[in-house]
């Protein structure tokens, strides 16, 4: 009898906890089509070699670190360490430290500012379907901000459109220059 009651508690329990996925939530936003536009160009050069050379030439350039080369994929993938730190927030962790300071105690709170930050770039280079020439170019970028005693504080995809545009035009005028040199 008490199996039977256990059972039946348990069914009962996780027929309760069934739920149906609503429709939306398969659905892409409509941001990330919109990162995702920001993202891709299509860009002319005589040959897959000559843009992912330019693309090496215009990484090195924003002192990124090259990492890994997958010339068959097409994909480029680099890293660079810079200084996240922020004036306005060390200068109030460092008052919260003033104020425990002051009270005989010891907040550490400088121990929680923002440190360092990695910028990872992946760079994927196919050719075009449509014409020969073109080659589809996406760049995507992530970061990962670090704090005084190496946590992570912040992971985040960079999703700005202007540092997209930036990097595509010094990567189109890098094509040009490659191109009249030869």
């Amino acid at each position: 009898m008490i199996r039977a009651l256990t059972t039946l508690a348990l069914l009962a329990l996780l027929v309760g906890c069934a739920t149906t996925t609503p429709t939306y939530a398969l659905r892409l936003e409509e941001s990330t089509l919109e990162v995702r536009e920001a993202q891709t160009r299509t860009l002319v050069a005589p040959s897959e070699i000559a843009i992912l050379t330019a693309t090496i030439a215009v990484l090195q350039d924003m002192e990124f670190n090259v990492e890994r080369i997958e010339k068959p994929l097409g994909v480029i993938t680099a890293s660079k360490i810079t200084d996240a730190d922020s004036a306005s927030e060390k200068t109030g962790l460092f008052f919260l430290d003033l104020v425990c300071a002051l009270g005989g105690s010891d907040c550490g709170a400088m121990n929680s500012a923002q440190d360092d930050q990695q910028i990872t770039m992946t760079i994927v280079v196919l050719p075009s379907l449509a014409r020969s020439g073109e080659f589809r170019t996406r760049i995507t970028m992530q970061r990962v901000v670090y704090d005084k005693m190496d946590r992570i504080k912040v992971l985040e995809r960079i999703g700005d459109p202007a540092i997209y545009q930036a990097i595509f035009d010094n990567l189109q005028k890098s094509l040009f220059l490659e191109a009249s040199e030869q």
